[in-house]
């Protein structure tokens, strides 16, 4: 019982999406959009729409070979496969983290970068260890019954 809500609770931190998109007022909309693409709003992930309004605290997730532009005051995002967008109030300020691996064997890194997989990979076995231990340490000294 300890190991599922070690689990559930190292899920809901992996995920790491805002609680509550803070603004009322949209900062931005989705122009084009193609299948598999998703807005993740407060937590609820959503297929996403052309046309469609962008808060801040919104993530605009595009999945295998989906692309999707976004329209802000100032700045047009062309969201690559597999990648993410975070809105916020400055977004032309951010850039989209993309998680499609660079195999152009030139020595450039792809968007991201490859020392942020090393950066993800690190965690993800953090938490995975951090998980096995609270799962498996015992506070007293009786063995649990069968």
């Amino acid at each position: 019982m300890k190991f599922s809500r070690v689990t559930a609770a190292i899920v809901m931190a992996s995920l790491s999406s805002p609680l509550f998109a803070a603004a009322e007022q949209s900062v931005g909309k989705l122009t084009a959009v193609s299948d598999g693409t998703f807005v993740s709003r407060n937590g609820t992930l959503m297929p996403a729409t052309a046309g469609q309004s962008l808060y801040a605290g919104d993530r605009v997730v595009t999945r295998g070979t989906a692309k999707a532009k976004a329209s802000f005051p100032g700045c047009d995002f062309t969201i690559a496969p597999t990648s993410v967008l975070s809105v916020s109030q400055s977004s032309c300020a951010s850039t989209t983290k993309s998680f499609v691996q660079d195999d152009t064997g030139d020595g450039s890194e792809g968007a991201g970068g490859s020392s942020g997989g090393y950066v993800v990979g690190g965690l993800a076995l953090l938490a995975v260890a951090g998980g096995i231990v609270a799962a498996t340490s015992n506070s007293d000294s009786k063995p649990a019954s069968p």
